[in-house]
């Protein structure tokens, strides 16, 4: 019966020296992704992990992730943005910004303006807890910001009930500036609205909901994304609600509450099988490409999403074997693996022996090549075995040892006097060990 030996032991190839591109002649541009700035300076190694190539990231946040190489989330003062790096950040410095790109910000404006990590509040600006966006709506400059007005009251309504329309209760508010302040020549405007009549938003900017509360005016329908936010900060028009565009700023979480598939779009029906939020792996709220996944959100099985379906599965060269896909591999990286023999019959060789060795026919049963010898180590290496090496004695005639009997490498081989063994002459105490690299 052949052991069954399961093993996926990549060997990590170390130069003699850390390369670069400063060091290196290889062209890099052709890529697509030139190096510059620091990257010239970084080892190829650093990237080009066990020398693999082809699947190396391009996107910044594929090595800058905190875990490869540093990242935003090795920062603690780091604003919450989205994993697109290079929207903000060159290749020179991390602090040598090409420019701040607002739409990768996920977070409130006031989580940076706040006068420590970007300008916030002059000394004469008004007192106000709103948010920055209420007033401000140029990310490239401050100036222009509208204060909103004050609500003013609306007279109790004396107007009929016309076919077309009802007068509004008594209680009722006018909407938000419906009427300017008082001045010199200033005309107060009937309180009473017709069917014909449509008030003059110019100027409101806040406040909608002050009216438009399915009472005073059209409020939301059924229909409705489920929000507290106020009216104006999705839609941006006063002419119509349609071509509303949610902003999803300050969300965070519960992405599911609307994106279930009938108030919004949600999982499609490739979509891997989880009972994760949304969030934990889609941080971006402006498009569902790019997510990340999660692993410690997943109890599955590798397999059920790692099937070169769903997500990248086995590489026609891997090892043939019907072990989980954790037994080697950690969802942090693919490579290297993590793979130790537990067999009794295999002694752990360590890094120095490619897994190739051994499973030459690449499945996870390895033949012995010399089976009267196993599971001893002349069960592999009685080819390299050199008797003139190995004396057992010098008198009255040169004789040495056989393989049958140092079968065992690690074992004891002494030098003896002569043909009786009674008089030791040089003690070789486990000279060979498998971890030794050599022999």
């Amino acid at each position: 019966m052949l052991p069954v030996v399961a093993a996926v032991v990549l060997r990590i190839a170390v130069p003699a020296y850390a390369q670069n591109a400063a060091t290196s002649k290889f062209d890099h541009n052709p890529t697509g992704f030139p190096l510059t700035g620091t990257h010239v300076s970084v080892p190829c190694a650093s990237c080009h992990i066990n020398a693999r190539y082809k699947t190396t990231p391009r996107a910044c946040f594929g090595c800058h992730n905190g875990m490869t190489a540093p990242g935003a989330a090795s920062v603690l003062s780091h604003p919450v943005t989205t994993n697109y790096c290079e929207g903000c950040h060159q290749t020179t410095t991390w602090r040598d910004y090409r420019f701040i790109d607002h739409v990768q910000a996920l977070g409130p404006c006031a989580n940076c303006h706040n006068n420590k990590i970007a300008a916030g509040k002059t000394p004469n600006h008004p007192i106000t807890n709103a948010a920055c966006n209420t007033c401000h709506f140029n990310t490239v400059t401050f100036k222009g910001g509208i204060l909103p007005p004050n609500t003013p009251q609306a007279p109790a309504a004396t107007a009929k009930t016309t076919s077309t329309t009802a007068t509004p209760p008594a209680t009722a508010t006018e909407p938000p500036n419906i009427r300017p302040s008082k001045s010199p020549g200033a005309q107060t405007p009937s309180s009473t609205f017709s069917a014909s009549t449509k008030p003059s938003h110019a100027g409101l900017v806040s406040g909608c909901a002050t009216c438009h509360n399915g009472v005073a005016a059209a409020g939301k329908p059924s229909n409705h994304v489920i929000a507290t936010a106020p009216c104006e900060t999705c839609h941006k028009s006063s002419v119509t609600f349609a071509g509303a565009r949610m902003n999803h700023t300050g969300l965070v979480a519960n992405c599911a509450r609307c994106h279930g598939g009938s108030i919004a779009s949600g999982k499609p029906a490739k979509h891997i099988v989880t009972n994760a939020p949304c969030e934990s792996c889609h941080k971006s709220t402006l498009t569902f490409a790019g997510a990340r996944v999660d692993h410690a959100s997943l109890s599955g099985a590798c397999i059920s999403c790692h099937n070169g379906v769903a997500a990248e599965g086995r590489p026609p060269r891997h090892l043939l074997t019907t072990l989980p896909c954790d037994t080697c591999h950690r969802t942090a990286f693919w490579t290297p693996v993590t793979y130790r023999h537990t067999s009794p019959a295999y002694v752990n060789h360590g890094f120095g022996t490619s897994c190739n060795s051994c499973h030459a026919a690449n499945g996870q049963t390895a033949a012995w090549k010399f089976p009267a010898f196993r599971p001893n180590c002349a069960g592999c290496h009685v080819d390299k075995y050199r008797p003139m090496a190995h004396v057992k004695f010098e008198r009255p005639v040169k004789v040495y040892y056989t393989v049958a009997e140092l079968r065992d490498c690690t074992g004891s081989c002494h030098t003896y006097a002569d043909n009786t063994q009674r008089s030791i002459v040089m003690r070789n105490f486990s000279r060979h060990r498998p971890l030794g690299g050599g022999w």
